[in-house]
């Protein structure tokens, strides 16, 4: 399924940068150094705006398939440990409390 979320994410990529290819109007062209600055923050837009994209998919997904399969191996481990000490107290007549 994470192969088909980098797909996913390649294609809105090149959306934006196919979209966002086409030379501004002969007419109004500024200088070369004042075009390379737009453009370069106009580039910069859209790789923030696909980044954020990408994220909140990478979230969406981590919510809806992983954490409903990672939740109890995260929890597994500290039932288990607060049962163990649970049971080594009882155990020990020395131990007074926590």
């Amino acid at each position: 399924m994470s192969k088909n979320l980098a797909v996913l994410a390649i294609i809105f990529i090149l959306q934006g940068y196919i979209q966002g290819s086409t030379p501004p109007p002969e007419s109004e062209s500024p200088g070369v150094i004042q075009r390379s600055r737009d453009l370069y923050w106009s580039t910069v837009e859209r790789v923030q705006s696909v980044g954020e994209m990408v994220k909140g998919l990478a979230e969406m997904y981590y919510e809806d398939h992983v954490k409903g399969r990672v939740d109890p191996y995260l929890t597994w481990p500290s039932f288990n440990y607060t049962s163990a000490w649970n049971r080594v107290k009882a155990r020990v007549p020395w131990s007074s409390g926590d």
